[in-house]
């Protein structure tokens, strides 16, 4: 879908680790969604990212780096793979933690996030309960909604913790009964015109 190549949701168990590799013209978003995700690698060494923290790598040119799960209980993230539209240069590494609040939406990765080198953005969305919360996908423009916490409907269309729906142009609404959290991603749909999303 557009420059998004990979969506995963995947969980380290207790004291497993993925070890060393390279990756190469890609840009790489990790979402903590429960435990801790250790990170080793030559842009970053040592570094911990906690739940609703994000990292971003910008393998560019070339890196290698290891993750893993050094705790005692399993770790579950999201991790989404771009394809960027810019090349070269040398990789980078980039971290972000979320404010715990009970509604709200968070800039992850692109604009004023962290720096994707394609044309995305991605949101966390913390929705309150009895809410309603309108976005809107405009010309040339896809969006991707993934229920991450809670029950909530786009459009009507009811999604369950772990469901996701692909949405085209036109305005969005989200409904809630309780509260819930939601990854909004958007990309251009390929041969479309616009660059913005609201």
């Amino acid at each position: 879908m557009g420059p998004l190549v990979v969506l995963a949701d995947a969980t380290f168990a207790p004291r497993s680790r993925f070890p060393l590799h390279p990756h190469r013209e890609m840009e790489i978003l990790s979402i903590v969604l429960d435990g801790d995700l250790s990170h080793h690698g030559n842009q970053a060494h040592d570094a911990v990212v906690r739940p609703r923290g994000a990292q971003l790598i910008s393998a560019r040119d070339g890196m290698v780096h290891a993750e893993g799960n050094d705790t005692e209980r399993a770790t579950r993230m999201l991790q989404l793979w771009f394809s960027p539209n810019v090349h070269g240069g040398e990789a980078a590494y980039y971290q972000r933690q979320l404010p715990s609040v009970s509604a709200g939406r968070h800039l992850v990765a692109g604009d004023d996030g962290m720096p994707l080198r394609c044309d995305a953005r991605v949101w966390w969305l913390d929705l309150s309960s009895r809410s309603e919360t309108r976005l809107e996908v405009r010309p040339g423009r896809a969006g991707y909604l993934l229920a991450l916490s809670g029950s909530l409907r786009a459009s009507g269309a009811s999604l369950e913790t772990g469901d996701g729906a692909e949405l085209l142009e036109g305005d969005v609404v989200l409904e809630t009964e309780a509260t819930a959290s939601a990854l909004w991603i958007d990309i251009p749909v390929p041969g479309g015109g616009a660059s913005d999303a609201g």
